[in-house]
């Protein structure tokens, strides 16, 4: 049966009309073979042009359609639907851009109008050789996992719980809240860190549809968006969460004491530990690592002065399993170690700190009470900030640094008011509108600031420490480091269990920078926080928003998910099962089949990128939507 092709020209108003002879177009195309009617509209955008779309493509029974008329970006997704419920499916119509691509940029009328002409005849040749798709939809899992519970995660959980669907909480410490539970006041309103974090914290324990797996680690994911299954490591506590009521009555008797990492080691802690004070869940957990009895000693110490009988040594690890239809990956970062650079003095000079160490000097839950003091006990009179420590090594700037080391300084200043403080940094980087006004009024309080850039050498003198940059030494009790931020240590083992890629500092990478910040390549699996690149409180809690804001509007409950239709297929007659398209494929869409020896296309996770067409030395790799026959026919339409 011959086939009835429709070609419609858009005049776009004055914008194409004016620039092209649309009506010398129409008339030429008229006579292509298959061509049943060529006409041309004012508007075919808009309600009254759709709706002649519509009717044209059910009178005249055409069976694929072309339209010329602006950028297929804008409109093409409103034209295709218009084909379907013409009853025409909606990849039996090309869209070709005679506006930006003609009109726009071709100044001679004559010359746009010819141009513009072979753009038309190269969609007719290119819609004779399309092939009807059908759209699939599958069933999908509603409920979100989302790892880790800082400042993004708890903002995607508490965005995320709504009716009809449950969210699932991994966190790998044994307490939530993340970096921003151990400070004390934070920028730039500086105010109270935990006062501001504890209702989400509370909210999260607490709603129903929000289930809280602490000292727990993703250890294995399978499947697509829409329907990923999970399964979670929950660690052994040792400890009841149901029977527990935080009375601390078991840390005092416990014999070991070791380096308290949640205090950066400026404090000690047992065996058995909550973090800190006031950190939730508040439930304390053994750790076996250091445990008398989990390394062979008789010591039951703990359980005998509990009295609800929480303690449990029999206590094991458990493999939890979930049906998810997302994944938000909020794992956060970590700070550089300054001991790499032995200019600092880090780790070899007492009173040199980091930036985390003094955050927890100064904060009222912390080692000291709130009390900034010396390794001797006492209060330090002046004290030197170095900013960019590990920036040249990291290759970035972390971007926050500045703004975490003007806050400490404040709060220094206003606990010890007459101490005096020097800040060595190479560039300041102060870039939002709240930032230059903290740094103005450091100034006023009298806080110096030296451009050091990367030339700063730190040394003993005695009771005194000296930092030297480009030949000017200054003499201070206390050295504070401000390091970069760099990926968690296990950012690397989570993307191999997600088969995500990372950028070249070793964060997550995101699928597009401007476009995509937060998507993986990996549809489903979104990045929030500083697990995909240093940021402050404000812009973690703005991503967590937008990927569950993203989440909600594609997975909802009781409707399916519809899958990519333009994807791509392996002709089992033509592939070598060489495997070159299953290395290349950026989405993990591609297996091989044992039994045949040949690749096959997961349309589920499919994105039609045609990698694999571009790279298959057979040919047996083809593109839905853009096989080479298409492409050639509409390049001879175009070259003629």
């Amino acid at each position: 049966m011959a086939e009835r092709i429709g070609v419609y020209v858009c005049k776009c108003g004055p914008n194409i009309g004016d620039k092209v002879d649309v009506g010398t177009i129409v008339n030429k195309v008229r006579g292509i073979k298959d061509v049943a009617v060529a006409k041309s509209h004012n508007l075919l955008c808009s309600g009254d042009g759709l709706k002649f779309l519509k009717e044209e493509i059910k009178n005249e029974k055409l069976s694929r359609v072309v339209i010329a008329a602006c950028t297929p970006k804008q409109y093409e997704v409103k034209f295709m639907r218009a084909c379907e419920e013409a009853g025409l499916n909606p990849y039996l119509m090309q869209m070709t851009n005679i506006r930006e691509q003609c009109a726009w940029v071709t100044p001679d009328k004559s010359a746009a109008t010819e141009k513009a002409k072979s753009f038309v005849i190269a969609a007719i040749n290119r819609v004779s050789l399309q092939e009807s798709i059908e759209k699939k939809e599958i069933d999908i899992q509603p409920d979100v996992l989302v790892v880790g519970g800082g400042v993004a995660g708890l903002e995607a959980c508490l965005s995320l719980a709504q009716k009809n669907r449950k969210v699932y909480l991994v966190e790998k410490s044994p307490c939530i809240g993340g970096l921003t539970a151990r400070f004390e006041e934070v920028y730039p309103t500086m105010e109270c860190a935990p006062c501001m974090i504890a209702p989400e914290l509370q909210e999260v324990l607490q709603k129903e549809n929000i289930e809280t797996f602490t000292y727990s680690e993703i250890e294995e994911v399978v499947g697509s968006f829409g329907n990923f299954t999970v399964k979670v490591k929950k660690k052994a506590r040792y400890v009841s969460e149901e029977a527990c009521i935080g009375c601390d009555a078991c840390f005092e008797p416990c014999p070991v004491e070791v380096s308290n990492e949640y205090d950066e080691g400026l404090s000690t802690r047992k065996a058995i530990y909550l973090p800190f004070a006031g950190s939730l869940p508040n439930v304390p957990v053994i750790d076996e690592d250091n445990c008398k009895r989990f390394k062979g000693e008789e010591c039951s110490i703990c359980k005998e002065n509990c009295s609800f009988d929480a303690i449990n040594f029999d206590d094991e690890d458990r493999i939890i399993e979930k049906d998810v239809g997302a994944i938000i990956l909020a794992t956060g970062s970590t700070l550089f170690d300054p001991k790499e650079l032995p200019q600092y003095g880090y780790g070899k000079y007492d009173n040199v700190v980091t930036a985390m160490q003094l955050e927890r000097l100064n904060a009222s839950n912390g080692p000291t009470g709130g009390k900034i003091q010396l390794k001797n006990g006492k209060e330090p009179k002046s004290m030197a900030f170095v900013y960019c420590v590990g920036r040249k090594e990291k290759g970035y700037c972390s971007g926050i640094c500045c703004m975490y080391s003007l806050t400490l300084a404040h709060l220094v200043k206003e606990k010890l008011p007459g101490v005096k403080m020097h800040n060595f940094y190479t560039d300041l980087c102060l870039p939002k509108k709240e930032h230059q006004k903290m740094y103005k009024e450091a100034v006023e309080k009298g806080i110096e600031f030296i451009r050091s850039g990367e030339n700063v050498t730190v040394t003993d003198e005695g009771e005194k420490i000296i930092v030297g940059t480009n030949g000017k030494k200054i003499s201070v009790d206390m050295v504070v480091l401000a390091p970069a931020v760099e990926p968690n240590v296990d950012t690397e083992k989570i993307a191999e269990v997600l088969d995500i890629p990372r950028d070249d500092q070793g964060f997550f990478a995101e699928e597009h920078t401007l476009m995509k910040p937060f998507a993986t390549a990996l549809e489903g699996v979104f990045v929030v926080g500083s697990c995909q690149g240093p940021k402050d409180i404000g812009d973690a809690v703005a991503q967590g928003g937008a990927a569950a804001g993203r989440i909600l509007s594609k997975l909802i409950p009781g409707e399916k998910l519809e899958l990519e239709a333009k994807v791509s297929e392996i002709n089992e007659d033509l592939c070598s099962g060489c495997n070159i398209c299953i290395v290349l494929c950026p989405y993990s869409a591609i297996s091989r089949d044992t039994e045949k020896k040949i690749s096959v296309v997961d349309e589920t996770l499919c994105r039609g990128c045609g990698t694999c067409v571009s790279a298959c030395p057979t040919g047996a790799a083809r593109a839905k939507h853009f096989t080479k026959e298409q492409i050639f026919a509409e390049i001879k339409g175009v070259v003629r």
